[in-house]
């Protein structure tokens, strides 16, 4: 789980960084949040100023922002799979594009009102469910780019256009993670 917390936790922070630019046309900061609720007890709470964020940003290694590529279940995808992918999903209309209903797991992909749409449920070894909730111009900027490289500069720009939000959920039987940008200095 804890693998799992961490590497949703860079995510969220390279792309939550796009909030200052909003923050600043507004006049409010925002900020991101990150909630772990472990069931042993531990509890992390991170509240950072995206300006913050936006600064350890730049500290993300050339080769993890330009690695252009994504895992999923043991298979790699290029970022040329997956804008091949996107093109087809993006112009079409609301609706559900995948759903992996198996024993072991299900997969509910779908793209509604702006957003696309991740659900995912693992019943083994523990319950888990992780929710995202990308803003459909977010996933376009980091797709905008050409060859391997994914644009991650683009889409924190568009999650700041994009403003305030819920951006992951995981929850299983013992733990919880939430992470969120929004203008409250502390986490509620």
């Amino acid at each position: 789980m804890k693998s799992k917390t961490m590497a949703i936790a860079a995510l969220a922070l390279a792309m939550a960084g796009a909030g200052v630019l909003q923050a600043r046309e507004q006049g409010k900061e925002l900020w991101l949040h990150i909630n772990v609720h472990e069931g042993t007890g531990g509890r992390v709470n991170v509240n950072l100023p995206i300006s913050v964020v936006e600064k350890a940003a730049a500290l993300i290694p050339d080769d993890a922002r330009h690695s252009g590529r994504l895992r999923l279940d043991h298979h790699d995808m290029s970022a040329a799979e997956l804008r091949d992918l996107w093109r087809a999903v993006k112009d079409g209309p609301d609706a559900t594009y995948v759903t992996v209903d198996e024993r072991d797991g299900k997969v509910r992909v779908a793209k509604s009102g702006g957003y696309l749409l991740i659900r995912a449920d693992d019943p083994a070894p523990r319950r888990s469910q992780v929710d995202v909730r990308m803003p459909v111009a977010v996933v376009e900027a980091l797709l905008a780019g050409s060859g391997d490289d994914l644009d991650v500069g683009a889409a924190v720009a568009a999650l700041a256009r994009q403003g305030e939000g819920e951006l992951v959920t995981v929850n299983d039987d013992k733990d919880t993670v939430r992470i969120w940008v929004d203008a409250a200095a502390e986490s509620r």
